[in-house]
């Protein structure tokens, strides 16, 4: 679905509409800090993209990433919804158009579908023509319509945090032909127009229109397809690539870390973009240390020319969301340092002699190079890289030259 802007103005807006961090009251009136007087009240960020932590639909609230918001509606894309629909650890988006003193909440799950299959003993359920690791509600069934919400994990899959039951036969018919898949692009074919997502998922764009193409498709992207499985394939009706590039200034995002450079200088969020840590960035709950991959955490940022810059990184310690889910993965990083003995433009990949033995190392959208290098130039070069490893593929993600 087509994401809503994330507007500066919010923040002005959500100062007056009592945006804020979630505070509880322990019946004596002094809301749980005895001393009778009020709390000061953090401000909201510009936008919010996270998991929801609580749903008040009496009190039409919710709190997301921990700060409070008055609710004017709930959508999915174009289809209206309501805050009964709402859930904890669904994916949303505050941001954008606004109505009265309250915001709008806009749904942004990983995958919408029907469920294909149910294992109950191993703790899976097919959506989309992939596999996911859940244990489902037994409300939920096969045949039923539901909307995924996840976080990426080590090998491009998903950890799933919830998964919630929509009724598309009564109460939302225009839900019944919305399928939706997020993910990695991997494995890129432009002459059969097909890419992988995820770990297995096969994706056919060779019927899309080019105007319903949103970005450059490249391996490494974060992508999100619509359309419909026919037999194990996903063939797709629109395909945008998703990154942080259009983030208003003080935008808080979560997600999982996927990869940091060994400086602590900069770190990947979600396959989805790169941010910068600088002398000013604060880091809460927790020292820069922990910024290793596989943290949860919340990242507020500003651009400062190409950059986005983090202001601040909140650690989530919370491993509540997803239920009994973690299967995050083993979480893998290297630094290699050495000359190139070879290249090969077609596969977008080197090979690497190191001290003892030879790697080849693949780039993809992601990977930046320095001090002047470019792909077509790597070859007899000596070279430090540091990468992630995702499903057994070295991944550069950062190139510079080794002048020691």
């Amino acid at each position: 679905m087509k994401k809503i802007a994330l507007v500066s103005t919010l923040a002005l807006i959500l100062t007056a509409c009592g945006g804020g961090s979630d505070s509880s009251d322990n019946g004596s009136g002094d809301n749980g800090n005895g001393g009778g007087s009020i709390p000061t009240v953090p401000t909201a960020p510009t936008a919010v993209k996270g998991t929801i932590d609580k749903v008040d639909a009496v009190q039409n609230k919710v709190v997301v990433n921990g700060y409070s918001y008055d609710v004017a509606g709930v959508m999915y894309g174009e289809v209206k919804l309501n805050i009964n629909d709402l859930q904890p650890n669904m994916m949303v988006q505050i941001g954008g158009a606004q109505k009265a003193a309250a915001v709008q909440v806009q749904l942004e799950p990983t995958i919408t579908g029907k469920v294909t299959a149910i294992d109950p003993v191993a703790g899976t359920f097919d959506v989309n023509g992939m596999t996911l690791t859940y244990k489902l509600s037994d409300e939920i069934g096969l045949g039923d319509w539901v909307m995924v919400s996840s976080l990426p994990t080590a090998d491009a899959g998903y950890k799933v945090l919830s998964v919630i039951k929509f009724d598309i036969e009564t109460e939302y018919p225009g839900l019944a032909n919305s399928y939706e898949v997020e993910g990695r692009l991997s494995s890129l074919d432009e002459s059969a127009r097909s890419f992988k997502l995820g770990a297995a998922l096969t994706v056919d764009y060779s019927g899309t229109e080019a105007h319903n193409i949103e970005g450059v498709l490249a391996d490494g992207q974060w992508v999100e397809v619509e359309g419909t499985l026919v037999n194990d394939l996903f063939v797709a009706t629109s395909v945008e690539v998703e990154d942080y590039s259009d983030l208003a200034n003080d935008t808080e995002v979560e997600g999982i870390v996927t990869w940091v450079d060994a400086q602590k200088a900069a770190f990947e969020l979600n396959y989805q973009g790169r941010f910068v840590v600088n002398d000013q960035t604060k880091f809460e709950d927790g020292p820069k240390s922990k910024l290793v991959q596989g943290a949860l955490v919340e990242v507020t940022s500003v651009k400062q020319g190409t950059q986005q810059v983090a202001t601040e990184v909140e650690f989530d310690d919370d491993n509540s969301t997803g239920d009994d889910n973690d299967n995050v993965g083993s979480w893998k990083e290297f630094e290699v340092e050495g000359n190139v003995t070879a290249s090969d433009a077609t596969a977008k990949s080197f090979v690497i002699k190191g001290i003892s033995s030879s790697m080849t190392v693949i780039v993809d959208a992601n990977t930046q190079y320095e001090d002047g290098i470019r792909f077509d130039t790597l070859n007899q070069q000596r070279i430090e890289v540091e990468g992630v490893v995702i499903n057994g593929q070295n991944i550069a993600r950062e190139i510079e030259a080794d002048n020691d």
